[in-house]
């Protein structure tokens, strides 16, 4: 009897723990939201491919759904609420995210967030008509300027810019989407529109420049100088003639880098799966066809070493085996 009973007790013990671990791998997060980008930007196409693709790939075990976004600003919001899990960051928000600065400032440095790669280099455009006569930044004082969408790293990097050059309270901003500040540029409702072009363009852009005569407006050394000093996250890059219909001459444009990051609630497991979809190379390929920025991705974390924000532990070991090195600076968790 005493041996029975004890058979019972070890098999009811048993019993628990593979329950308790069936619990657990129900309650293992399989569904995803992906925040995206405006209408008439990058993202909003690049990020509607990869949802596509992971689900495609990576069909009953993880489930993506795109998440709607004005870009950088509610991504990083949204991914540190746990309202979304992934998505594409600027260096900018990261670092007003950590540091309670910008349209962070007054909350909680953010310590929920994880770095899985660096997607691009992106450009923040300043477009008008050939025909306004602004040569240079410093004449847009009175003009009605598209700043970009609220809660998008476009508008954020339009007020840094011109915050730096002492122009931000001169301009008459508007807050619209990358295609509806095209459109109001090529309506003449604007005197100028922007975007963030990855490297140098965006497609609202490249459209309204097939039937209008558009001009990338410059910068001179002592902007550049003003800008660059007060915000060292950015630096400059020259656009190429012929980038786009009316882009005549070379043009300096201010640029800063994009980030693909999760919150700390996605597993190691979700992130490998997520970076090996997306780099196996004809995926890449298809995905680089719907939008170029997936060509680039890769696990160069230099340019936010010294921001705080951690790498996620299958990301720094999948871009090791890579050849990749992890800054010392960086965190992995």
């Amino acid at each position: 009897m005493k041996s029975r009973f004890w058979k019972v007790l070890w098999l009811c013990v048993i019993l628990v723990f593979v329950i308790a671990g069936a619990g657990l791998a129900a309650d293992e997060k399989t569904q995803f939201k992906f925040g995206g980008g405006t209408s008439g930007g990058p993202w909003f196409v690049g990020v509607g491919g990869a949802v596509q693709m992971l689900n495609e790939k990576l069909a009953g075990k993880y489930e993506f759904t795109y998440g709607a976004s004005a870009g950088s600003v509610e991504n990083v919001r949204r991914i540190t609420t746990y309202e979304y899990d992934t998505g594409f960051a600027h260096s900018t928000q990261l670092w007003e995210a950590q540091n309670s600065e910008g349209l962070f400032k007054g909350q909680p440095a953010v310590t929920n967030l994880r770095l899985i790669a660096r997607v691009s280099d992106l450009s923040h455009i300043w477009v008008t008509l050939k025909s306004s006569g602004i040569k240079t930044l410093s004449d847009l004082a009175d003009k009605k300027v598209n700043m970009g969408p609220p809660g998008s790293g476009g508008q954020v990097n339009s007020m840094y810019i011109l915050k730096a050059l002492g122009l931000l309270d001169k301009v008459k901003a508007q807050n619209l989407t990358f295609d509806s500040g095209a459109r109001g540029l090529a309506d003449r409702q604007l005197d100028v529109t922007t975007g963030s072009g990855i490297p140098f363009t965006v497609p609202a852009i490249t459209e309204i420049a097939q039937t209008n005569d558009i001009m990338y407006i410059p910068m001179n050394d002592e902007e550049i100088k003003k800008i660059t000093s007060k915000y060292p996250f950015y630096f400059v890059v020259t656009a190429p003639a012929g980038v786009v219909r009316g882009v005549d001459n070379p043009v300096p444009l201010i640029m800063y880098s994009a980030y693909w990051i999760v919150n700390d609630k996605v597993s190691d497991e979700a992130v490998k799966a997520m970076l090996e979809v997306v780099t196996e190379p004809e995926n890449k390929k298809a995905l680089a066809s719907i939008q170029k920025n997936w060509d680039g991705v890769n696990g160069d974390f230099s340019g936010v070493a010294n921001l705080g924000i951690p790498v996620k532990k299958a990301a720094a070991e999948f871009w090791k085996a890579k050849g990749f090195k992890i800054p010392e600076a960086i965190k992995v968790d």
